[in-house]
């Protein structure tokens, strides 16, 4: 393998790591996806700089992609390996228990928030799941937590308004107006403003009475990668059947994804009911939804991580502390349908250690695991995220390597 950091990085992470866990790297499974071959070829060209389109990346998933801090640092490894194309998509303003890595949105004046996993909440909902609707006099600030790259960047939201356009703020005080781009009675409308680097920290928009803002997204105009962190705290896969079908397809049209990362099934191991076949059912739906709507996109279906319950209902399997009731329900079902629907797959408890890793995790030195053992703290996530870059490199270089030979015979 030609990466030369890998080896030296694998040293430090065995280190770092619990015990459980030292010396050990969980590979990334490919269970036939189809379009694996041409995201390996892409990420290899960006790399050689024979690409100069960016390659985009979005991990829908729970509280753990909600947080950023996983996304984050996979975030930076891809970028500094293949060039940073920007920011990326960022939830319709700020949500309360979620953050971005890279940026802070601060929200004034009156907003309406409608989350598709809430069912008391209706609505045409976009990728995301989040609806944010104006009630007057409201703005969202973005600023960004480090100097943005050079170059130019163009902004983006997603945004539906009766009559007066959505206007943005620069830095400085210059208004901009943005009309809705595309059919007007489309439930989503793409509104668009180029930028220079040192205007992006500091916009505002400003969101006429009435408007919905369905995503902000920020792109640098470069050869890169983007990875779109669109978490959701407390939900489970089933929230992407709550999405509109028909936006779900546009606005992934629009994204041209060539990874989309699922990283859900925590939420749904701590039910007690679970049934697998209707877990498998909902999975396999979301899947296909998101095939259809993209369907030059791999699919990476990350197995739910390593948690635990000290209170009933729980089960226990000889770990000090028992396991969520459906933990290995939740990630037999995933190891299933990744077959089954031929996605890549990676088995996040299995580089915790297996299933009694939380508990192993928290104990540590600089413990890996928040106290709630659901949660890992920002050390653990970095870790995690480290090992499911180096998988990825892994696999991208064997597949690669296997094609080369494919093709001399």
């Amino acid at each position: 393998m030609k990466y030369l950091t890998l080896c030296l990085w694998l040293l430090v992470l065995a280190k770092a790591m619990p015990a459980v866990a030292a010396n050990k790297t969980t590979p990334l499974l490919d269970y036939g996806d189809r379009k694996a071959p041409a995201l390996w070829q892409s990420l290899r060209d960006l790399e050689d700089k024979k690409r100069q389109e960016p390659i985009r990346i979005i991990q829908l998933g729970d509280s753990h992609t909600a947080g950023d801090y996983f996304t984050g640092q996979l975030r930076q490894r891809l970028q500094n390996q293949f060039g940073n194309a920007g920011i990326g998509w960022l939830t319709p303003g700020y949500i309360i228990n979620q953050r971005s890595s890279q940026v802070l949105l601060r929200s004034t004046g009156s907003w309406k928030l409608s989350d598709a996993k809430q069912h008391k909440h209706s609505g045409v909902f976009p990728v995301g799941g989040f609806i944010n609707t104006s009630a007057g006099n409201s703005i969202l600030e973005i600023k960004v937590k480090e100097v943005p790259a050079t170059g130019q960047w163009r902004l983006n939201i997603w945004q539906n308004s009766r009559q007066t356009p959505w206007s943005l703020a620069l830095p400085g005080g210059k208004v901009h107006k943005l009309p809705g781009q595309g059919d007007a009675k489309a439930p989503w409308r793409l509104s668009t403003q180029e930028l220079d680097a040192n205007k992006v920290s500091g916009l505002k928009l400003l969101a006429p009475s009435g408007g919905k803002l369905g995503g902000v997204i920020l792109d640098r105009m470069a050869p890169g990668i983007t990875l779109d962190a669109l978490g959701n705290n407390g939900s489970v896969a089933n929230v992407i059947n709550r999405w509109d079908s028909s936006t779900l397809r546009n606005q992934l049209q629009w994204r041209n994804p060539q990874l989309i990362i699922l990283a859900y099934g925590t939420n749904e191991a701590f039910g007690k009911d679970l049934v697998p076949e209707t877990y498998e059912a909902e999975l396999r739906q979301a899947i296909r939804s998101l095939r259809g709507a993209a369907p030059e996109a791999a699919i990476l279906l990350v197995g739910a991580p390593s948690s635990a319950k000290s209170r009933p209902p729980h089960i226990n399997v000889g770990c000090r502390v028992p396991l969520p009731p459906s933990l290995i329900k939740v990630q037999n079902s995933q190891r299933r349908i990744a077959r089954q629907e031929g996605t890549l797959y990676w088995d996040w408890s299995a580089m915790m250690g297996g299933n009694c890793g939380a508990q192993f995790w928290l104990k540590q030195k600089t413990p890996f695991m928040r106290p709630d053992l659901v949660h890992m703290s920002p050390e653990g996530y970095v870790a995690s995220a480290d090992a499911l870059y180096v998988a990825l490199l892994d696999e991208m270089d064997k597949a690669l390597k296997r094609l080369a030979v494919a093709q001399k015979n």
